[in-house]
């Protein structure tokens, strides 16, 4: 579904836009509190840890809200371990949920994090791009993303598609980002970070 330039151009602002509410109402507040009670929904699944960043990475205005899902049981994980350090790299799904607007995008990700003496030192994530659901392990995660898709279509959110976001931003668009450059494509528009 082709995206109008008055719509990326609203969202671009940080303004809140769709047709139902919390969306009718205009408030980041309200939507962040809709995608609260989205993922209690997804944390109560008995076989998924999900992780919600909701503080923009720490700092500034991100546009969606970054979920780390992983397997409960670790079959995404591998451990490193070297002395009193231990990293934890997760093969896992990440889900860009939009704070703006409901739509949604996910695909394969990983992160890392290291812990000393039991103490978080250090982590990192990458970030998800128009072609992340290439980099998903299907056999791994089918039937969770699956599931993931139908509690996100019960909440009212749509998932984007890889093709709608690799599609042109409007050339005259200016997006308040630190994740991309010119010429942006409607993925930018979506997913942004302004630090």
């Amino acid at each position: 579904m082709p995206f109008s330039d008055a719509y990326l151009r609203s969202i671009v602002r940080n303004e809140v836009v769709g047709d139902f509410p919390p969306f009718t109402l205009g408030n980041i507040t309200k939507t962040e509190k809709y995608i609260r009670k989205l993922l209690a929904r997804l944390a109560a699944c008995s076989t998924l840890l999900v992780e919600a960043d909701f503080t923009s990475y720490g700092s500034g205005f991100a546009s969606y809200i970054e979920v780390k899902i992983a397997k409960r049981d670790g079959s995404d994980r591998t451990t490193l371990a070297q002395g009193q350090r231990v990293t934890y790299e997760h093969n896992g799904l990440m889900l860009y949920i939009s704070r703006l607007t409901p739509y949604w995008f996910y695909g394969g990700s990983e992160w890392s994090k290291t812990y000393e003496e039991g103490r978080y030192v250090s982590g990192g994530a990458m970030f998800l791009t128009p072609d992340s659901p290439a980099h998903l392990n299907s056999a791994l995660w089918q039937h969770d993303s699956q599931l993931i898709e139908a509690l996100l279509q019960e909440f009212r959110y749509s998932l984007l598609t890889p093709t709608e976001l690799r599609q042109p931003a409007p050339a005259s668009i200016s997006i308040p980002t630190v994740l991309a450059d010119k010429p942006y494509s409607v993925f930018d528009c979506f997913f942004y970070w302004q630090d």
